[in-house]
């Protein structure tokens, strides 16, 4: 352990700092611009793969480029957007099956009985968290149901309005009612416990997405599970696939948004960003299986 004394450096120095390295700059007005524009430490993620395979030494591989470290960048930020975009699909249809089979089994109330959860902590933070929302919320209808109702609490269908996917998620999976969880799960044609994996992974990527943080190469956190029988829907063959790479976490979207929208047109437009960017090497890099596209799940 060390105290942390790197001092900031202008743009100019940064751009030398590449060019010492080793690294080509095609257009230096460009490249000063987009640091400008991205800052470096945010850059230096897409130029890390270039470096020469003892990385400590910070020397750039033969013919590495700034233009090649701006195109993964720009295909990151591409299908970031993608999967937001379908992200968004996922987690409104989540959130209108929660409500509907827990209010119709339990009542419009159901968050607010700790009864209901396994962790009684967890649950309590959620209702405060909620109150919280509720009271400085500026949403029409929260206004509206405040003048007119004494109620303490909103009801489910209002209160799953103002939170996040991560508070659906974690709602989820402190429910104790297995049956309830395995109604909403079989929507999906899923085991309750492999929606509970999901759901996790699914917020992860959504809050790595909207942070604009880099996606497509990273070694995520959350390791998929696999699932021992096989599902009702098309699925990938799993035989070999890395359990924390974006491949497997892209292939769970699909499936997904497969029960929500079965003509989606997510596979064209995944082909046609990696046909945009043909640098980008998303067998190694992303872990997609050799034959991803003629797999079931994405060839349906």
């Amino acid at each position: 352990m060390e105290i942390y004394k790197k001092p900031a450096i202008t743009y100019q120095n940064q751009l030398q700092k590449l060019k010492n390295r080793g690294l080509i700059i095609e257009n230096e007005e460009k490249a000063l611009h987009l640091l400008e524009s991205l800052s470096y430490y945010r850059f230096s993620a897409y130029l890390y793969p270039l470096l020469e395979k003892d990385k400590e030494k910070h020397i750039f591989k033969e013919k590495a480029t700034f233009d090649t470290a701006f195109k993964m960048y720009c295909f990151d930020r591409e299908l970031r957007l993608l999967l937001l975009n379908n992200l968004e699909k996922i987690e409104i249809s989540f959130k209108a099956k929660l409500i509907y089979v827990l209010s119709h089994k339990y009542d419009a109330f159901w968050y607010t009985y700790n009864t209901l959860f396994k962790n009684e902590i967890v649950q309590n933070k959620g209702i405060e968290n909620i109150n919280k929302l509720y009271v400085d919320s500026t949403e029409d209808f929260v206004l509206k149901y405040r003048k007119d109702y004494l109620n303490t609490f909103l009801p489910s269908w209002m209160a799953m309005e103002i939170v996040t996917f991560t508070h659906l998620s974690k709602t989820y999976e402190n429910l104790k009612d297995t049956s309830a969880k395995s109604e909403i799960a079989k929507y999906y044609g899923l085991p309750y416990q492999i929606l509970e994996n999901w759901l996790l992974m699914l917020t992860y990527t959504r809050n790595i997405c909207a942070h604009h943080s880099r996606f497509w190469n990273k070694e995520l956190s959350i390791k998929v599970l696999k699932t021992k029988k096989e599902l009702r829907f098309n699925w990938i063959n799993q035989n070999g696939i890395a359990r924390n790479k974006s491949y497997i976490y892209i292939s769970i979207i699909k499936y997904m948004v497969d029960r929500i929208n079965p003509k989606n047109n997510l596979t064209d437009k995944l082909i046609n960003l990696f046909d945009k960017y043909e640098n980008i090497d998303y067998i190694k890099g992303m872990g997609f299986a050799e034959d991803w596209n003629i797999q079931p799940l994405w060839n349906n």
